[in-house]
């Protein structure tokens, strides 16, 4: 394996270990949806952008890989089958619908520092989800990096969650629920999605991604809309900015800039590049990382509390992201060697 989807991964956690912090700034203004909303629209522009410049060269590396390889029963050609858009739309439930809209209505009810510490679990589901559907075998060493991970991740959260009284003990223990939920959601996109960026082509399967995420998010806002409007749920202040866009601070410009640009644009192009290059619980084990990235970010710039517990919590997640990197490197260079062998 080359180096270069590591230092993705490595970008990739960086940005998505600094979203909830950024996401204090802008939640306190917007509402969650209409974030959400904003976050798939701008991707699908940036990728239809991309798509439009580097079509040529992406046409020319989906017809070598159509003559190496085929989908499920048959090759892609350019005009994509409704199976394989069916396909995408589902992705997109699980992989930005699903799980932004549980994260980001959880976000406002919890810490920052709470979400990049349940973040890791998607590690553990990502790699349940994958042996469910068959792409990869159940190893020891797996277990072990998982089990790392889960014992550090809950040495972190059972004494810090007692420090949260002014969030409410009930609406963190839902959010919370909503995290994990969020990051199951994330963990059965990487595990479902195999090589299908590869074969459709990187930035129209990105483009195609966030086209349907946008038109689920939109629809999803809708829906609720709908329902407050006849008394069903409870009806917010604003379904979009709780204040005059010209009143609002700095710090949520440059929060809404991130969100939108770095931990959405950029972090989604990086991750599906990275995902054609490795298997998909070793990008879920990477996202353990969240949790050193985060409690950083979130002590240093919201002040939030990082106690003993926290600390040794986040070495045995790095503990766990090390055993399975160290797994994935000896599966690397086993099947190198095969191949070597059977030439």
């Amino acid at each position: 394996m080359h180096l270069q989807p590591v230092l993705a991964l490595l970008v990739v956690q960086l940005m998505f270990g600094a979203l909830p912090v950024a996401s204090k700034f802008v939640l306190a203004y917007a509402h969650p949806f209409f974030v959400v909303v904003l976050r798939s629209l701008f991707a699908a522009v940036f990728f239809f952008v991309l798509h439009k410049i580097f079509s040529g060269a992406e046409r020319r590396s989906a017809a070598l890989q159509q003559r190496a390889d085929a989908l499920e029963g048959g090759s892609i050609s350019q005009r994509l089958p409704l199976s394989v858009h069916a396909r995408i739309l589902l992705l997109a439930f699980f992989g930005i619908t699903f799980n932004q809209m549980a994260l980001f209505i959880a976000l406002p009810q919890t810490t920052a520092a709470v979400a990049s510490i349940i973040s890791p679990s998607i590690a553990l589901f990502t790699l349940l989800f994958s042996v469910l559907l068959g792409r990869e075998s159940f190893r020891t060493s797996s277990l072990f990096s998982i089990v790392l991970g889960g014992v550090g991740v809950l040495l972190v959260i059972n004494p810090f969650t007692q420090t949260l009284p002014a969030v409410g003990a009930s609406g963190a223990a839902w959010a919370d629920s909503l995290n994990v939920l969020s990051a199951a959601s994330y963990a059965f996109y990487l595990a479902l999605v195999g090589q299908l960026p590869t074969r459709v082509g990187g930035l129209r399967f990105s483009l195609l991604f966030f086209v349907y995420g946008c038109l689920l998010n939109v629809l999803v806002m809708l829906l609720f809309a709908q329902a407050t409007n006849i008394g069903l749920l409870e009806r917010p202040e604003s379904l979009l900015l709780s204040a005059d866009p010209a009143l609002l601070p700095a710090s949520f410009w440059y929060g809404l800039g991130f969100l939108l640009l770095g931990a959405t644009a950029l972090t989604y192009f990086l991750n599906t590049w990275a995902l054609q290059r490795v298997k998909p619980s070793l990008v879920g084990g990477f996202v353990c990382l969240q949790t050193l990235f985060g409690l950083f970010l979130s002590q240093s710039i919201l002040s939030e509390p990082i106690t003993l517990p926290m600390i040794l919590g986040s070495v045995l997640i790095m503990g766990g992201v090390v055993v399975l990197t160290i797994q994935h490197f000896r599966d690397s260079r086993r099947t190198l060697a095969t191949d070597r062998v059977s030439a």
